[in-house]
C-alpha cells in the first residue's frame, strides 16, 4: 500500500491509516515490549523520531486490524491500548489562565480527565462484542450514580458515555465563558472521580476485560499545560497500576517536568522508565542502520518494487571507484607507517578508517563540482539517526524520477540512479541552509530575528571548522559532533537560548556517549546532517568529538570564526597541517 503511489510519503503517524501503521511500522526495533509492559513509560525522542508510531501501533484499532492479518480472530484482551492525542483544540484551551492557580489546576485536570475518559469509550465501543454477558442496564445505573450524570436511554453504553462526556465539556465552556468575571464550573471532574470508576466498573461488570490492562497511549503531551502535566505526573506516581499504565510521547526539547501537583517529584526508576527513541549510530551494525534497512526494504515491496534498498538506492559508479582508490594508498600507507606484522593489525585497520574516505575529499581537485552524494548507507547516514528526515529524501527522489519516466508508457521504477540522488540531496541540502538563513525566525516560536541570524552564524561558523578538519586536521579529520567545555554561567545564559532553538527547529540534535574520563558519559551535539553535502563534507559517521568551548560558540554566533586549535590540549598540538603546506 502507497499513499499517492510513492512508498515513501512522510505523512505524519495520526494521519494515517490503521492499514498504512501496520503495513509500514517495524516492530521489531521500536521499543514495543516497553509499551505492552504494566510499567509507566516515557517515549523521547526528535519529531519525526517515531514516538507517534509506537503508539499507534499499540492502540486497540491497529493491533485488532494486525490479529485480522494473521487470521488471529480472538484477539486476546490482555492489553488494550487508549490512544490520546493531546495535540487538540481541547487540550489548546486558555482559559485556565484566567483563573486563580488552585481553579485553574481543577479546570485544568477536570478537561484532561474527561478526554481521557472519552477516549477510553470510544476504544472500548470498537471492540466486537464488548458487552457479551454483562448486563447493559446495571452498567448504565450504576455509571449515572457514581458520576451523577444522565446517559441517553438510545445508545449503546460507551456511545451514551462518549455522549454525556461531550455533554459536560460543553457545560464546563457554556459556564466559563459567561459574562460574569467570577463564574467557575463547580461540578468539576478529577481523574479519579472520572476515568477510574468507569474503568473499575467496566473490569468488575464485563466478564471479557477482567483481566485486562489498559495502556493509555498520550501522545504529544508538550501540548498539555502545566497544570495538566503535573496531573499526569500525580497520577503516575500512583502504585497500583494493575488495570492502567501510562505510555507518555514527549520530544526531546521543551522536556516537562517531573513535578507532580502537590508539589513532589516522579522519579526515573521508581515511577517510571524513560526510552530513548534517538538512534545515535549509524554504521551498518546498529540498530538504527538496521532499522532504516528494513523500513525501506519493507515500503519498496508494499509498493511492489522487490529490490534490496542498497540496489534501490545505488552509489555512485565514480565515487566508489575514487574510495576504493583513496582506501587501497591509505592502506599502503599504513603498511609503511605500522608495517605488516599481525599485532599491528588493528592499528593497520584503525588507521583506514580514520583517513581513507578523508583522502577522497582532501585529494579532489579544488575546481571539481561537489561530491556526487548518494547510496543508501549516504542518505542513512543524511538522516541523522530520524526516520522522518531519512523518508524525506527519498520521497524527493522516488518523485523526481516518476517524473522523468512519466511519458514512458507501463514506465516502472527499480531504482533511483546516483544522479538524481545527487541532485536531491544537495537541493535539501540548500534548501535547508536558506531555510537557517532567512525563515528560522518565523517559522520557531520564540526565535527572534536576532537569534535567527546568531542561529545561521552559529551553524556556518561550525560548517567551516568542520571544513577545515577534514581538510588539515591530522588525528580526527572527519569529527562532525562537538561537546562544550568552559560552561561558565554569564555565558552559557546566553548560549543555552540558541541552542534550544536550534533543537527546536531540528538543525541541531543532542546525544549522551562515554566521556574519555573514568568511564564517564556525557552530552555531546550534532548537527543535522543534511546541511553538509552543499559544503562539500562527508556525512558518514565517525566516532570522534571536539571539545570547544563555549565562550567561542559564543564568539561564533556573533559572526567569528572558530580557531583551528580550539578543543585541543598540549598533547594533541601539531596535528595540523599548516597552510603553506
Amino acid at each position: 500500500m502507497t499513499l499517492d503511489n510513492n512508498p515513501f510519503e512522510y505523512e505524519a503517524a495520526n494521519n494515517l491509516t490503521a492499514e498504512m501503521i501496520v503495513d509500514y511500522y517495524i516492530d521489531e526495533f521500536n521499543f514495543s515490549r516497553f509499551v505492552k509492559s504494566r510499567r509507566n513509560i516515557f517515549l523521547v525522542g526528535d519529531r519525526g523520531s517515531g514516538k507517534t508510531m509506537a503508539l499507534l501501533y499499540n492502540s486497540w484499532p491497529v493491533q485488532q486490524l494486525l490479529a485480522a492479518k494473521r487470521s488471529d480472530d480472538d484477539l486476546p484482551l490482555t492489553t488494550i491500548g487508549v490512544y490520546v492525542p493531546c495535540n487538540t483544540p481541547l487540550m489548546y484551551k486558555p482559559e485556565y489562565q484566567l483563573l486563580d492557580p488552585f481553579k485553574a489546576a481543577v479546570i485544568s485536570e477536570h478537561f484532561l480527565g474527561l478526554y481521557i475518559t472519552y477516549c477510553l469509550s470510544d476504544t472500548l465501543q470498537k471492540i466486537p462484542d464488548i458487552l457479551k454477558g454483562a448486563d447493559e442496564k446495571m452498567l448504565r445505573e450504576e455509571l449515572e450514580f457514581l458520576l451523577g450524570i444522565d446517559l441517553p436511554a438510545n445508545r449503546s453504553f460507551f456511545q451514551s458515555t462518549m455522549l454525556a462526556v461531550e455533554k459536560e465539556l460543553l457545560e464546563t465552556q457554556h459556564v466559563l465563558n459567561s459574562d460574569d468575571p467570577a463564574a467557575f464550573y463547580r461540578n468539576t471532574f478529577s481523574f479519579a472521580s472520572v476515568f477510574v470508576p468507569l474503568l473499575n466498573l467496566c473490569s468488575k461488570r464485563i466478564p471479557v476485560l477482567e483481566s485486562s490492562h489498559f495502556l493509555l497511549l498520550i501522545d504529544d503531551a508538550h501540548a498539555l499545560n502545566q497544570y495538566q502535566i503535573r496531573a499526569i505526573n500525580s497520577w503516575i506516581a500512583f502504585r497500583d497500576h494493575s488495570h492502567f499504565s501510562f505510555k507518555i510521547a514527549v520530544p526531546q526539547v521543551d522536556r516537562q517536568t517531573k513535578m507532580t501537583s502537590s508539589g513532589a517529584s516522579i522519579l526515573e526508576g521508581h515511577d517510571y522508565t524513560s526510552v530513548d527513541l534517538q538512534a545515535p549510530y549509524h554504521n551498518k551494525d546498529s540498530r538504527f542502520y538496521s532499522l532504516a534497512h528494513r523500513l525501506i526494504e519493507r515500503r519498496l515491496r508494499n509498493a511492489g518494487i522487490d529490490v534490496a534498498p542498497e540496489a534501490f538506492f545505488p552509489m555512485s559508479r565514480d565515487m566508489k571507484n575514487d574510495l576504493e582508490k583513496s582506501e587501497e594508498l591509505v592502506r599502503q600507507e599504513a603498511l609503511v607507517k605500522f608495517g605488516d606484522s599481525p599485532d599491528k593489525a588493528k592499528a593497520r585497520v584503525d588507521h583506514v578508517y580514520k583517513y581513507a574516505r578523508a583522502h577522497y575529499f582532501r585529494n579532489r581537485n579544488p575546481r571539481a563540482n561537489l561530491p556526487p552524494y548518494s547510496g543508501f548507507e549516504t542518505l542513512v547516514f543524511l538522516s541523522t539517526g530520524v526516520i522522518r528526515n531519512l523518508l524525506e529524501p527519498c520521497f524527493w527522489m522516488f518523485d523526481a524520477m516518476r517524473s522523468k519516466i512519466s511519458d514512458q508508457p507501463n514506465g516502472k521504477i527499480s531504482s533511483i540512479p546516483a544522479g538524481i540522488q545527487q541532485e536531491i540531496i544537495l537541493d535539501r541540502s540548500k534548501r535547508l541552509w536558506g531555510w537557517l538563513e532567512s525563515q528560522i525566525a518565523q517559522d520557531i516560536e520564540g526565535c527572534s530575528h536576532q537569534i535567527g541570524q546568531d542561529a545561521f552564524n552559529l551553524v556556518d561558523k561550525l560548517a567551516r571548522f568542520f571544513r577545515d578538519r577534514l581538510l588539515h586536521h591530522q588525528s580526527e579529520p572527519r569529527a562532525l559532533s562537538f561537546t562544550i567545555s568552559g560552561r561558565q554561567p554569564n555565558i552559557m545564559e546566553n548560549l543555552d537560548p540558541l541552542l534550544e532553538i536550534l533543537r527546536k527547529a531540528q538543525i541541531l540534535y543532542v546525544r549522551e556517549g562515554p566521556a574519555k574520563d573514568d568511564g564517564k558519559r556525557e552530552r555531546y551535539y550534532v548537527l543535522n546532517r543534511m546541511l553538509w553535502p552543499i559544503r562539500g563534507l562527508d556525512p558518514h559517521r565517525q566516532n570522534a568529538r571536539v571539545s570547544i568551548l563555549a565562550s567561542t560558540l559564543r564568539d561564533a554566533a556573533e559572526g567569528k570564526a572558530i580557531p583551528r586549535q580550539q578543543g585541543h590540549d598540549a598533547r594533541q598540538r601539531g596535528f595540523w597541517h599548516d597552510e603553506e603546506e
